[in-house]
């Protein structure tokens, strides 16, 4: 009975996994302005992961946002402030958080912004990494500020081990 009970386990495993990744596939497709050149299944870009959890982590000291901008600012002004700040390239490549990390091309830097902006209903933000690990961004609203979309750029430390 152990084994069918393990095999059954494993085997939801799996399909855990091919979900998440048909799910993030399907998010991709979506967005406009991007290729995507790589998808990351669970636990294949261990450094990227290592990275986005030290990020995660340093949101219990409560830092200050990098940049804030008023919740009822136009589309236009919200893309133009992601990007500014940001420091967005077009033809620049990130990883991005979609459920599972993908490593995609900004190719029209405001539709793909736009995109990015708006990849899920009823949720505005998303999260980037640079491909060198050098730093992690995110922009959207959260509980530190519910007047203003915050964005957070976070370089990790000489005590982070990527």
């Amino acid at each position: 009975m152990n084994c069918t009970g393990k095999n059954m386990t494993e085997r939801q495993k799996r399909i855990a996994q091919k979900l998440a990744v048909q799910s993030a596939k399907n998010k991709l497709k979506q967005l406009s302005g991007i290729a995507v050149s790589e998808l990351y299944g669970e636990n294949q870009n261990p450094a990227l992961d290592r990275l986005a959890a030290a990020y995660l982590s340093s949101f219990s000291d409560n830092p200050k946002p990098h940049s804030r901008l008023p919740y009822k600012s136009p589309e236009e002004t919200i893309c133009s402030w992601i990007i500014d700040t940001m420091e967005l390239k077009a033809q620049g490549e990130y990883y991005y958080h979609c459920g599972l990390w993908s490593k995609i091309k900004l190719l029209n830097l405001k539709c793909a912004v736009s995109s990015l902006w708006r990849s899920e209903k009823n949720v505005a933000g998303f999260l980037l990494a640079e491909t060198d690990f050098s730093r992690i961004m995110e922009c959207g609203l959260d509980s530190r500020d519910e007047d203003h979309f915050l964005i957070d750029i976070w370089t990790p430390g000489h005590n982070v081990c990527l």
